[in-house]
């Protein structure tokens, strides 16, 4: 196992997050009703991503203004990147760490910037438009 592994794993702990999935190298955690994906072994020590995926469909009908959307938040959004992958959307957060304290500070901004930036796309998706009752 990985350093960046053990440690990933012990703030998890820590934290009391829940723990989805664990094969031994990377996670899956449950983060405000999302499955989080974070992946500690990506070959690099000291290097972490985070990722939210499966949350909007890309169909061929609406695949230009899937990217367009990814684009448009790509060049607000900072700490996260958008992708289509597998007729999905997926945001994720990379990012290498220092040590213990700068890990923990890192998660739990990926962790918000995450959740953030799928509210941001689904409010320029439209799915958060309110509905209307019918008379």
């Amino acid at each position: 196992m990985s350093r960046t592994y053990e440690l990933v794993r012990k703030i998890v702990q820590e934290q009391k997050y829940k723990v989805v999935d664990d094969d031994g190298e990377n996670l899956v955690i449950n983060y405000q009703m999302n499955a989080i994906f974070i992946f500690a072994t990506m070959g690099v020590e000291n290097f972490v991503s985070m990722v939210l995926p499966d949350f909007a469909d890309v169909t061929e009908e609406n695949f230009s203004e899937v990217v367009m959307n990814c684009h448009d938040l790509n060049a607000k959004e900072l700490q996260v990147k958008f992708y289509t992958m597998e007729g999905r959307v997926v945001v994720s957060s990379e990012f290498y760490f220092l040590g213990k304290k700068d890990l923990l500070f890192q998660m739990k901004m990926a962790l918000h910037n995450l959740i953030e930036a799928k509210v941001s796309y689904q409010r320029i998706d439209g799915a958060w438009l309110p509905q209307r009752d019918s008379f």
